[in-house]
C-alpha cells in the first residue's frame, strides 16, 4: 500500500496524504491518512461544525486497541462494530485478522480512509504462512451513523470504542449501543488516555456490565501515551472466557461458540 495508489481514489485524493506504519504483534498495519490534521483542526475551528474534525488523526487509544487485536492473531468470521471510528484503525486490525467489520462513523471522509486502508492490508504473517497462495479480500461495510439520533440494527461479537467517550454528551448514546448491539456472548473494548470526562462512562458501565481494566504504555512515531483500557461484557463468565484465548498461540472464540458458553 503506497500513498501514490491512494491518490487514485477519489474520495481520497482531495486530501494532502501521508502513511503511517503501525508495529502490531503480527506484522505492520500500514496506514494513509491526511497529512496536516493540525491544520485541518485549525481551519474547522472557524467553520460552524460541531467539533474539530478528530477523525484525521491517528489516536493512541485506537493503536491500543488494534494492537490487543492483533494479539489475538485469528478473528475468522468475528462480527466487529468500530463505533465512531474515524480512520478506522482497530477495525482495519479487526480486518486483516479475518473479522467481518462494520465502521460506522457520521464523517463520509473518514469512512472513506478506514474502507481504503482495510482493503489494502497486507496480512498477517501467520495468515500468508497459511494461504500462500492467496488470502480473501476483507469483508468490510461503512455505515454513515450518527449514534446521537439512532441505534445501529444487528448484534456485534467485538465492538471497539476508541477514544470516544470524551464528552458526557456521548455517555448515554453509547450505552444504549452496548445494551443493544453487544451480542450475548461478546465483548466490548473501551479505550482512553485516563480522560476525566470518560471515567463518568466507565462507572456508569460497572453498573451495568462486568468490566476488567489494564493500563498500556502505547507509542508510535513522536507519540507516547499510557491508555486505559476496559474490557466489557454482560457478565463475568463471559469476559474470562474472552481473555482466556489471548494466549499468543491460542484462536478466537466463534460467535457460536460464545453464544453457548454465555448459555
Amino acid at each position: 500500500m503506497t500513498v501514490p495508489a491512494a491518490r487514485n481514489d477519489p474520495k481520497l485524493s482531495r486530501f494532502p496524504l501521508r502513511r503511517l506504519r503501525l508495529s502490531m504483534a503480527d506484522g505492520t498495519v500500514s496506514v494513509v491518512l491526511p497529512r496536516g490534521a493540525t491544520w485541518m483542526r485549525r481551519e474547522a475551528m472557524a467553520a460552524p461544525l460541531d467539533e474539530p474534525p478528530y477523525w484525521a488523526d491517528v489516536w493512541p487509544a485506537a493503536v491500543a486497541i488494534a494492537r490487543w487485536l492483533s494479539r489475538r492473531r485469528n478473528l475468522l468470521g468475528l462480527r466487529v462494530l468500530d463505533l465512531g471510528c474515524g480512520l478506522g484503525v482497530p477495525g482495519i486490525a479487526a480486518a486483516r485478522c479475518g473479522a467481518e467489520v462494520t465502521f460506522a462513523d457520521r464523517q463520509p471522509d473518514a469512512l472513506a480512509f478506514a474502507e481504503w486502508n482495510a482493503k489494502h492490508q497486507s496480512p498477517p504473517r501467520q495468515k500468508l504462512l497459511m494461504e500462500p497462495r492467496g488470502v480473501n479480500a476483507p469483508m468490510v461495510r461503512c455505515v454513515v451513523h450518527d449514534w446521537h439520533a439512532a441505534t445501529l440494527p444487528g448484534t456485534f461479537d467485538l465492538i471497539c470504542l476508541a477514544d470516544v467517550s470524551y464528552r458526557p454528551v456521548h455517555h448515554a448514546p453509547l450505552l444504549r449501543h452496548l445494551r443493544q448491539c453487544l451480542a450475548d456472548g461478546g465483548m466490548c473494548v473501551h479505550a482512553d488516555p485516563e480522560r476525566r470526562e470518560s471515567d463518568g462512562f466507565l462507572v456508569q458501565l460497572r453498573r451495568e456490565f462486568a468490566t476488567r481494566e489494564e493500563l498500556v504504555e502505547t507509542h508510535f512515531e513522536e507519540t507516547r501515551r499510557q491508555v486505559r483500557m476496559t474490557f466489557v461484557a454482560r457478565n463475568p463468565k463471559v469476559l474470562e472466557q474472552w481473555h482466556e484465548v489471548r494466549r499468543p498461540h491460542a484462536t478466537a472464540p466463534t460467535a457460536t461458540d460464545e453464544a453457548t458458553r454465555s448459555q
